[in-house]
This record gives C-alpha cells, structure tokens and sequence, in this order.
C-alpha cells in the first residue's frame, strides 16, 4: 500500500492550478477519483457544487457571481465529500466534519481515502527554454527543476531518475509540511 505522502504530494501539486470555474473543478474532482479507481456513480456536475455549497458540504466560492472562483481548499472539501458520500456518509456528517476538522486534517484523509497517488495538473505554460548544455528539464512540482546535462548518465535512465524524482518531491513535501 502507498505511503499517505504520495496521494498527499500529488493532490497539492494541483493547488497553484487554482483558481476554477465550478464547472473546471467538477470535472478536474471526477479525473482524480477516477484516477485512484473510487469513480463517482454520478458526474460531479455544477450543480452538485452548488449544492453541496447550500448544505455547507463545501464553502461557497471566493467572490460572487459570474466572477466566482474556486480553490485549492475547495478541491480537497470536494474530494473528502465524494469519497465520504461513496463509503455511503450523509451530508450532514459530511457538513459536520468540514467544519470541526482543521483544513489540513481534511486534506489528509481525503488524501488517504484516495489511496494512491493521483496525476498531478495539466501544464499550461509553455517550456521555459533550456540552459545551454542541458539535454533534459524535469520539473519536480512547481518551483523546482532538474536539469540534466547531455552525458549525465541519468539523463538517459528513465527508471532511476523516475526514482530520484519521486524521493526529491517526497523530501519537499515533508520539508514543507515541517514548517
């Protein structure tokens, strides 16, 4: 079974995607059950948001209206909701952890509940160019890069540097979650 950190790593890497509309976050919450095999019975649609929101399952949204946003704390309330409601909870217990659970206490079980590690965000941006003699620019999550050079060894090892890459993001994120 995977470590807790590997679920917990994955979902926060797609804290600085944020913010979505109601219909992005839908869709991005069904992706990431799917993904960790707990697909929802039903599509998580706007209007499950929307209600989830009236019987305080998750927060409303930052702002009001068309200009409405949604967030990373969003995500992880959406989550924990549908797992809960998936292990068959209602939605007043549901109401009722959200808001007596500290927001990272929240993250953490929904990131157990999901189990496995779950694909990290789509990167929009385009590539940064590459530094004179790097043949390869691995981003370990958003602010760090690994660069390679042409001869490194590494760079032409998938396997291994698939596993320095994964102790390297598991070193920042209990780094991250120490301070």
């Amino acid at each position: 079974m995977p470590s807790l950190l590997e679920p917990l790593v994955s979902l926060r890497r797609h804290a600085s995607d944020a913010p979505w509309a109601v219909a992005e976050l839908a869709e991005l919450a069904d992706r990431l059950l799917e993904a960790a095999g707990q697909p929802p019975e039903r599509p998580t649609t706007d209007r499950t948001v929307r209600f989830y929101v009236t019987r305080r399952v998750i927060q409303p949204p930052f702002g009001q209206g068309p200009g409405s946003a949604w967030g990373y704390p969003h995500l992880v309330e959406l989550l924990a909701a549908r797992l809960a409601q998936r292990a068959g909870e209602p939605l007043e217990a549901i109401a009722t952890r959200r808001a007596t659970l500290a927001p990272e206490a929240l993250e953490r079980q929904a990131a157990e509940r999901l189990g496995v590690a779950v694909p990290g965000p789509v990167d929009r941006s385009p590539p940064a160019p590459r530094p004179a003699g790097v043949a390869r620019q691995v981003v370990v999550e958003p602010g760090v890069e690994l660069h390679l050079a042409a001869d490194h060894p590494l760079s032409r090892d998938d396997e291994r540097l698939g596993a320095i890459i994964d102790r390297l993001a598991k070193d920042i994120a209990s780094r991250i979650q120490e301070t």
